[in-house]
């Protein structure tokens, strides 16, 4: 690094990085889907509808632990066009400390730009060959909370973009994702009870939730007796269950009968209608709890047929949501992510 004579800090880029053949989940790889997904929604909608999808979108980003590239207030040592910062990022020991570069409006108000992939960022030359930082997306919206001068964030600026103030970060960064629905605390008290192996007590309030009428007690319970955890075993009995869930609009229920209807030798089409249902269902509404499932699925019975590339986008997507679901104590993370990885070989095996 070095200074120049308006004392204005000076970067070099780091340099190309081996590039890893499976794009990873993130701005350097796949960008945020969901985001860029309901944004798009938004601009074509303009109603209430789209907003919430949107916050949907932003939230389930915030689960994955999504990184965003966020410009930097410093100078580049290398000519326009020469140094592609949106692909090499300052590393974020050396940024920590750095400046963010902001957009005012003509009504004086400060945002903090954020992009969620490369071509985001270099869709306009004021940042393509600025320097480029990779925060996680919630540590970003953070920096503008924490900034008296900052007045939000403003997602992709250069395309169809979402402005955030700081009144929504608040609420997407520090309000209680636990609902008050009915059903709802029968169902966590189940997952953990489950989580500790004391089936019979999950079984106990899954039933609860059930009657309590939350379609994922009653798919969980259909998990139980499929499983014969805490109830004698019965693949009949959870297919109903399933079959009910998936009528009340539970994802992972759908999920849950395309495995099951290729358990029974049914086909990958019958398999597929499920999984496209699943699919279907948390467009809108995407949670780590069960998105992952959705995208390693979709990936594995229609997307690679298609297109290779979209297919390798949507398994590092999966394979992202379970390291996290792994980190944050899941004990069903690791044979999903095998098996993510498992898919990820085959495809790239084709080469």
């Amino acid at each position: 690094m070095a200074k120049d004579g308006a004392a204005r800090l000076r970067l070099r880029p780091v340099g190309a990085a081996d590039r890893k053949k499976l794009p990873e989940y993130g701005p350097l790889g796949t960008g945020c889907p969901a985001i860029e997904r309901a944004v798009a929604a938004l601009y074509k909608g303009q109603n209430e509808e789209s907003f919430w999808a949107l916050m949907n979108a932003i939230n389930y980003a915030l689960e994955l632990d999504t990184r965003v590239l966020v410009p930097l207030e410093a100078a580049s040592d290398q000519p326009d066009g020469a140094a592609p910062w949106a692909e090499h990022p300052v590393p974020a020991e050396k940024a920590k400390d750095l400046q963010p570069w902001t957009l005012r409006t003509q009504k004086g108000r400060c945002y903090l730009p954020v992009f969620t992939s490369v071509k985001m960022a270099e869709a306009d030359k004021g940042t393509a060959n600025r320097p480029m930082a990779e925060r996680l997306l919630a540590s970003a919206m953070q920096m503008a909370l924490d900034s008296d001068s900052i007045d939000g964030v403003v997602i992709d600026p250069w395309t169809s973009s979402a402005t955030l103030d700081c009144s929504l970060l608040n609420g997407l960064l520090h309000a209680g994702h636990d609902t008050d629905e009915p059903g709802e605390a029968e169902l966590r008290a189940g997952n953990h009870a489950m989580a500790e192996e004391r089936w019979d007590d999950a079984m106990h309030y899954y039933q609860l939730s059930a009657e309590e009428g939350c379609a994922e007690g009653l798919a969980m319970m259909g998990e139980m007796l499929y499983e014969g955890r805490g109830c004698r075993k019965s693949p009949a009995q959870a297919r109903k269950l399933w079959k009910k869930a998936a009528d009340a609009g539970d994802v992972a229920a759908w999920v849950a009968l395309g495995d099951d209807a290729m358990v029974q030798g049914k086909g990958a089409g019958a398999a597929l209608r499920a999984y496209r249902k699943a699919q279907k269902l948390c467009a809108s509404t995407p949670d780590i709890a069960y998105m992952p499932q959705v995208c390693l699925r979709v990936a594995q019975y229609e997307t690679q047929y298609i297109s290779r590339k979209k297919a390798l986008a949507q398994l590092a997507e999966a394979k992202q949501g379970f390291l996290v679901r792994k980190k944050e104590g899941d004990e069903t993370a690791q044979s999903w992510l095998d098996e993510t990885e498992a898919v990820i070989r085959q495809l790239l095996e084709r080469e």
